[in-house]
């Protein structure tokens, strides 16, 4: 063990990325036995990620289920070291839960973002309702928008494991940062996948290597003032997110949103998907 005897560390988990994860039905309730296979799956690559960080330190650790309805993870399977944060609508959805004092962020099955190539089931936020997320000039995904939540509060994104699509995506806007790819996609719904003990062990041993060289990591953040740019599915969609205060119309799918605080922006970008997807037809 290091000689950092108590850390506190965060850590978001999605469902698209995690080992074995291919297709929608293993992450929604649609299909009752693929979800509960896709369930197990789940908890299996964060409590590897729980150990991976217990080897380093005695952590306060905090888990945020961050996928769909945001209840996935079943708290009597998750490792008795974690504090589960579960449930939806929660403020800050994905990384509900962060503050000041963390010392790093880990994401756990994370996906690339809408219309990556070779993304296994890629999507921003909302697959129906979002064609891209583009904040002060660059298009992100989910890994970029939580990882400026994290930097917002000062905590490093250290780790990320998902496919091969997302840990490319998220080492292209973090120096240093630890990835694990535990499939590759041959096709959107199709990958070649590590078998999940495999995975689990590698994401266990990049997350005790990541919180060792921590300290080589800066928080990613985007400069005030921050201007988010949404393309919705369909034009209503932005005919409707067009009533929300400081909306400006781009174009026929897009509106553009300006604050001065990242969090606001975050709100606004959220605020209007709900708003988009009470019109999606």
């Amino acid at each position: 063990m290091s000689e950092e005897s108590h850390l506190k560390i965060f850590v978001s988990v999605d469902m698209e990325g995690i080992s074995g994860i291919v297709d929608w039905g293993q992450t929604g309730f649609k299909e009752p036995s693929e979800y509960e296979r896709g369930r197990n799956l789940m908890v299996g690559d964060v409590n590897a990620a729980i150990e991976g960080i217990l080897n380093v330190s005695k952590a306060e650790i905090v888990v945020s289920d961050g996928h769909g309805f945001m209840r996935n993870l079943k708290a009597e399977e998750l490792h008795e070291a974690a504090t589960l944060v579960i449930g939806s609508p929660k403020p800050l959805t994905q990384m509900a839960g962060i503050n000041t004092g963390f010392h790093a962020a880990l994401f756990i099955g994370y996906h690339s973002k809408m219309g990556t190539r070779d993304g296994i089931l890629n999507h921003t936020i909302s697959g129906r309702t979002i064609d891209s997320v583009t904040i002060n000039g660059n298009e992100v995904g989910e890994t970029g928008i939580n990882a400026a939540i994290a930097g917002y509060h000062g905590v490093p994104l250290i780790f990320v494991s998902g496919d091969l699509a997302v840990t490319k995506e998220a080492e292209s806007l973090i120096s240093n940062l630890h990835t694990v790819s535990v499939k590759e996609a041959i096709t959107r719904k199709a990958a070649k996948c590590l078998n999940p003990k495999r995975a689990r062990e590698l994401i266990k041993i990049g997350v005790s290597e990541a919180l060792k060289k921590r300290k080589l990591i800066k928080p990613y953040t985007f400069k005030a003032p921050i201007e988010v740019v949404i393309k919705y599915a369909n034009s209503l969609m932005a005919d409707a997110v067009e009533f929300m205060p400081l909306a400006e119309r781009v174009n026929g799918r897009t509106i553009k949103f300006v604050l001065d605080d990242y969090l606001k922006a975050f709100g606004a970008l959220r605020a209007s998907i709900y708003i988009a997807r009470a019109v999606a037809d």
